[in-house]
């Protein structure tokens, strides 16, 4: 069992500690953690283990977020997000050519629509990636 593998137990226990030189410490040994597989004196720290994982949940909710285009999120929609991504593209499509303007961004995203919706019915993915 590795260091950060120890510590995560000591994030959320009420024995924690910290030291300004060391870091996180047992309260108990004032030292780093040394068990294997769990702690004898564990004791949960229930408010702490709840934000830690609230935490963590908005760190990947970020992460995963972060960067994506439209259509990069709309293609994790399945087929649904296909099918959302042609009706914006003919949509806007007909809006631009009834009002005397041709935009070149449709027929790109006409074509992303139909790759994921033939992506998301051949995968059974009809509403969003599943969960392994």
């Amino acid at each position: 069992m590795t260091v950060d593998e120890r510590l995560n137990y000591c994030r959320i226990c009420t024995n924690r500690k910290t030291d300004f030189s060391l870091g996180l410490v047992c309260g108990l040994t004032n030292a780093k953690p040394t068990f294997e597989g769990t702690c004898p004196t564990y004791v949960l720290d229930q408010p702490e283990a709840d934000r830690y994982i609230k935490l963590q949940q908005e760190a990947k909710d970020a992460e995963q977020a972060e960067g994506l285009s439209p259509e990069k999120k709309a293609m994790k929609l399945g087929a649904l997000g296909g099918i959302i991504m042609i009706v914006v593209a003919v949509v806007w499509f007909f809006v631009g050519l009834y009002n005397d303007v041709i935009f070149f961004y449709p027929p790109i995203l006409l074509l992303i629509g139909i790759y994921t919706l033939v992506k998301g019915l051949s995968k059974g993915n009809l509403t969003g990636e599943k969960k392994q």
